[in-house]
């Protein structure tokens, strides 16, 4: 039987990694819909096809490249993986600080869908690495 932290540090990360891959293709596919259905992103800015595309390759690729790493295990990889979410998070959060900090609907969703995967991979990774 497999220990619950060897649980954690792989099957966590590789659900998140597969969320972004998914999310990847759908919104490549389907960016009126992105648009149209996050909280957020249309009040930011005019509906864009190409930007809006160009964000869904970045989810696809950094979910390709973390289920990869997590594959042949490579903490760096996995890493570099997170690393663009990790820094689009950082961004939610500036975002949130120039709103004033309201803990709406919006602080929310940016939290659970932008701040803390990332984090949640870093922090995983940490960990395996420390039982090493």
């Amino acid at each position: 039987m497999k220990k619950p932290i060897k649980l954690l540090t792989i099957n966590l990360p590789l659900l998140i990694f597969v969320i972004w891959t998914v999310t990847g293709i759908i919104i490549f596919y389907s960016p009126v819909n992105f648009y149209n259905l996050i909280p957020g992103v249309s009040s930011h800015g005019p509906y864009n096809i190409h930007f809006i595309r160009d964000i869904g390759l970045i989810y696809l690729s950094s979910g390709l490249i973390g289920i990869y790493g997590l594959r042949i295990v490579s903490a760096p990889l996995c890493i570099a993986a997170a690393a663009w979410s990790g820094l689009h998070g950082l961004f939610h959060l500036h975002i949130w600080a120039q709103r004033s900090f309201p803990f709406d609907r919006l602080f929310l969703f940016d939290l659970g869908a932008v701040v803390m995967p990332p984090a949640i991979i870093i922090f995983t990774i940490k960990i395996a690495l420390s039982k090493k």
